[in-house]
């Protein structure tokens, strides 16, 4: 199977979900609290009158309808910023709405959609790094041009050069894991070698490419 959406949720074989988005407006709603208690982030939907705290990935399709930022902190505690929020909905009125918020920001959006989940069969598995197909419009105009690629203890060595989109650096978004998109122009195999998994050959046609691998698993709450 190939993917064709910009902003998903993929499990893997480790039956991890990793939240993907490729150069799309996206909100993760992966929430964190701190031991301390003093730093947060999370999301709120409000649906027919009713607030839950939600996961997931968010596709956005416009701007959000209202946004706060403040230099400092609004609160370090987490309860007084979910009854900000919800006071404010209530004061305007505001339905079917995600709320994103951490200790300095308050962002509210009326136009999402929870990111599709997804099962696909990698064309390519070595330990816990997974090759999946894409096939969406992406921009390379902006890529690194590289031969060797690494993705923890893998190395991966192309037969000709490669574009190479990164997280974070390239709008590349991918959580819990690591990852990248590479534009391959032939199709000649690689050579991924690990210490743990040995030295296997690749046979990926030319297109476009999502690299995950797994994090450790006690980063992976």
């Amino acid at each position: 199977m190939t993917i064709l959406q910009k902003s998903f949720m993929l499990r893997t074989p480790d039956q991890l979900v990793e939240k993907v988005s490729i150069q799309d407006k996206f909100v993760d709603c992966a929430p964190y609290l701190s031991k301390s208690g003093a730093t947060f982030n999370g999301c709120i939907q409000a649906k027919h009158g009713n607030l839950s705290m939600v996961r997931g990935l968010y596709k956005l399709y416009g701007e959000p309808l209202y946004k706060f930022i403040s230099r400092g902190k609004i609160t370090r505690d987490i309860d007084v910023m979910k009854n900000l929020v919800e006071k404010f909905l209530q004061q305007f009125n505001l339905d079917d709405v995600l709320v994103y918020f951490d200790n300095y920001a308050v962002h509210i959006y009326d136009a999402y959609k929870k990111a599709v989940m997804l099962e696909d069969t990698p064309q390519f598995v070595q330990g816990h790094l997974f090759i999946y197909r894409l096939n969406t419009q992406i921009d390379f105009s902006g890529a690194t041009k590289t031969m060797e690629e690494k993705a923890f203890n893998h190395k991966i060595v192309f037969s000709t050069a490669v574009n190479v989109l990164y997280d974070i650096l390239d709008a590349i978004h991918i959580s819990p894991g690591y990852g990248f998109v590479v534009q391959k122009a032939d199709d000649e195999p690689m050579k991924i070698a690990s210490p743990d998994h040995g030295e296997a050959e690749a046979s990926l046609p030319a297109g476009q490419w999502l690299f995950i691998h797994s994090p450790p698993r006690k980063n992976t709450d």
